[in-house]
């Protein structure tokens, strides 16, 4: 294989892994992580948010803490490279469980689910691929009664956690 097809493999796989991080980081309320996906003068629009992406991580990671739980599947990742700049479509669905207390437009222990994209260029700066701009589109949107039959009193160990003591920090 050439260096140039290598090359192009090699960042297939770093601008995956910033988008897989990207979920992590909101799933498991890691601000930190959440910012290591970003260029520093990045920038984000994502539902009302419009601004810098070094902002966008402090608003999505309160509303994070406000919900009960978030889980994030992703879809297709499709990239394409021109240069030190590539341009990446990621399906998406999400969940957020609402408390006693929801955001506004929710309901009280209100489950809300959406499937959308995000749109983001990439750019490689110092041999490091990370977004640069990333619009979220939402395609569709559902909220429904929560009905948890009992998982939330079972036992905690069996549950994701939303810190760093979830198991993935475990090595």
């Amino acid at each position: 294989m050439s260096e140039a097809w290598l090359d192009r493999l090699n960042s297939r796989a770093e601008i995956t892994e910033v988008v897989l991080r990207y979920v992590r980081a909101i799933d498991r309320c890691d601000e930190a992580l959440l910012r290591s996906c970003f260029h520093a003068d990045a920038r984000h629009r994502h539902g009302t948010f419009d601004g810098a992406s070094a902002d966008f991580c402090g608003h999505a990671m309160a509303v994070c803490r406000a919900v009960e739980a978030t889980h994030h599947q992703l879809g297709p990742v499709s990239i394409e490279l021109v240069g030190e700049t590539a341009f990446v479509e990621t399906y998406f669905t999400s969940h957020h469980r609402f408390g006693a207390v929801p955001p506004p437009g929710g309901q009280p222990h209100e489950d809300r689910f959406m499937g959308g994209r995000y749109v983001d260029r990439f750019e490689r700066r110092q041999g490091v691929w990370k977004i640069a701009e990333r619009q979220g589109i939402n395609e569709w949107l559902r909220y429904e009664p929560a009905s948890d039959r009992g998982f939330w009193s079972g036992p905690a160990g069996q549950r994701g956690r939303r810190d760093r003591d979830d198991p993935v920090y475990r090595r």
